[in-house]
């Protein structure tokens, strides 16, 4: 009995060993902070490429397949969500509107997410320790914004504020990915910390709302959303 039982371990880690050598796959999930760049963090409201975004949070689901020891192909499927930055834009308002007082009231921020496939290139620092340096391109889908702005008279306190809606828009496009960062070898696991530029150009041709007069209103604008995220996340390699 005793020896089926060293006979079925050894099998067993021999088996362990094999799949562990010859691992060429690996899917992994990660989370971390969003940093908005460019127009989409820009907050001018006389500038309607300015996005008003603030840091938010990214999910990344990645699978991973190596052709060779060193170059494979990845596909990642990733969700950000920034919210908007209404204080400055409540402030610009009111300097731009002498005499008012604004309220903005936020009903959804921004949300994009993505799927992306391209190459990646690996490189060992140690036998648990490699780099990765990976290219990819997709399509890439966002929501802007929901937003109701009251405006009140401070010299008629006692009058309705004005309001202008804003509803959420959907576009969709293409967008890119650019990465680089670790991957930290732990039995069948893997560690993941990574840095990636995330960048789409969006138009949003199906913004609604009412105005100031309550009348309906359609309009589009160009928003080019582009963002740095640092991720943390496990992986499991088959």
């Amino acid at each position: 009995m005793k020896y089926t039982i060293l006979l079925l371990i050894l099998l067993f880690s021999s088996i362990l060993l094999f799949s562990q050598k010859s691992a060429k796959q690996y899917v992994g999930l990660a989370i971390g902070p969003s940093f908005p760049v460019g127009n989409y963090s820009e907050t001018n409201i006389s500038d309607s490429t300015s996005g008003f975004a603030k840091t938010g949070i990214a999910l990344e689901f990645t699978y991973s397949y190596r052709l060779t020891q060193n170059l494979g192909f990845q596909a990642i499927i990733n969700y950000g969500s920034n919210g908007l930055d209404y204080k400055s834009y409540q402030s610009q308002l009111e300097e731009a509107h002498p005499g008012y007082t604004a309220v903005v009231e936020v009903s959804r921020n921004w949300s994009s997410g993505g799927i992306m496939v391209g190459p990646f290139l690996t490189l060992p620092i140690s036998n648990q320790l490699s780099w990765d340096v990976k290219g990819l391109f997709g399509v890439y889908n966002a929501y802007s914004p929901g937003f109701i702005i009251y405006a009140s008279d401070s010299l008629n306190l006692a009058a309705p504020p004005d309001e202008f809606i804003r509803q959420s828009a959907n576009a969709i496009s293409y967008g890119y990915l650019i990465s680089t960062g670790f991957k930290y070898k732990l039995s069948n696991y893997y560690l993941l910390l990574f840095a990636d530029y995330i960048s789409s150009p969006l138009k949003f041709n199906n913004a609604s709302g009412w105005d100031w007069n309550s009348e309906p209103y359609k309009a589009s604008f160009n928003q080019d959303i582009s963002f740095v995220t640092i991720t943390l996340g496990l992986g499991y390699f088959f």
